[in-house]
């Protein structure tokens, strides 16, 4: 099973309310394409949060009911969106029912679900605390140990300490077996430093795989002296680009469950690399044909 832990709050669309959250979306996304997947995150009882639950029923994803009666708000942010279709967010996190969780409650969840082989966080929950200190103790409580996938996706107008931040990117680098970043992300990491070089010295912190996004100009993987591109999947018309990157984490994450790669993920070849990230690439471009985060079914693949 796919875990993904970490945060849900409502995307404010020019006043429309989204589900969404990172890890919230690369749960329902891995779900609709056919995995089986989790969500653990804390969820408020008021108005939106029943709307996350109903969202989560919807799409099939799994979670722990105990997490979801935070008395806490929902946490909202405000989208607005650029020429190309991307979003600008602004988040108001402080005392939401997102912040939350604790390592207790997580180990709790875990001591009853012994089937987790893959385990997704990342996002705004590096910055938001006691979630923040919370996930990495409890994921380590579970046996056998999961594979770890990692996506900072980075949000720089929520940082306040630029140095301390780079530093713990680095540190959950090193602890996870694919981790992923879009272009965006890397130069936020790697201030003054062209693409290549950056890519190379990030390269040299993961412990193993290394995936970097870029856009309309596609992707790559990479792991030791391996690298592997794909071009982004041709689209008649983006709509928006919210969720894409999440999309395709969830699409990569559904190809290795699904194709029993969980064991293999150190030694993954060119090839099998190219169909996964090929998957990914059209998962995402369909996300962006729809508003907002609208991930596609596995009939649509």
């Amino acid at each position: 099973m796919i875990a993904c832990i970490g945060e849900s709050l409502i995307d404010l669309v020019n006043g429309k309310p989204h589900v969404g959250g990172c890890p919230f979306n690369v749960a329902r996304a891995s779900a609709r394409l056919g995995a089986s997947t989790a969500f653990y995150g804390k969820i408020s009882s008021d108005s939106f949060g029943s709307q996350i639950l109903e969202t989560m029923v919807d799409d099939c994803v799994i979670f722990d009911p105990l997490l979801c009666s935070s008395s806490r708000p929902t946490l909202c942010a405000k989208a607005s969106l650029d020429k190309d279709g991307k979003a600008i967010y602004t988040f108001d996190f402080e005392g939401t029912a997102a912040t939350d969780l604790t390592t207790d409650e997580l180990k709790t969840v875990f001591i009853t679900v012994t089937d987790i082989d893959l385990v997704f966080y990342g996002s705004i929950s590096l910055l938001m605390h006691p979630i923040s200190t919370s996930i990495l103790p409890a994921v380590e409580s579970i046996s056998p140990s999961p594979k770890l996938f990692f996506d900072p996706n980075i949000r720089p107008s929520m940082i306040k300490d630029e140095e301390g931040f780079r530093r713990l990117v680095f540190e959950n680098a090193a602890k996870s077996h694919i981790v992923k970043l879009s272009s965006d992300d890397l130069t936020f990491l790697f201030p003054g430093l062209s693409f290549q070089e950056a890519k190379e010295k990030m390269l040299l912190g993961c412990k193993s795989n290394l995936i970097i996004t870029c856009g309309c100009e596609g992707s790559l993987w990479m792991r030791g002296d391996l690298c592997v591109t794909c071009p982004a999947a041709s689209v008649s018309s983006i709509v928006d680009t919210i969720g894409c990157g999440d999309i395709f984490s969830a699409a990569v994450l559904t190809y290795i469950q699904k194709h029993n790669l969980v064991s293999e993920l150190e030694s993954l070849n060119a090839e099998t690399i190219s169909m996964i990230l090929s998957f990914a690439s059209k998962a995402a471009g369909i996300n962006c044909t729809r508003e907002g985060c609208n991930p596609p079914y596995a009939e649509e693949m």
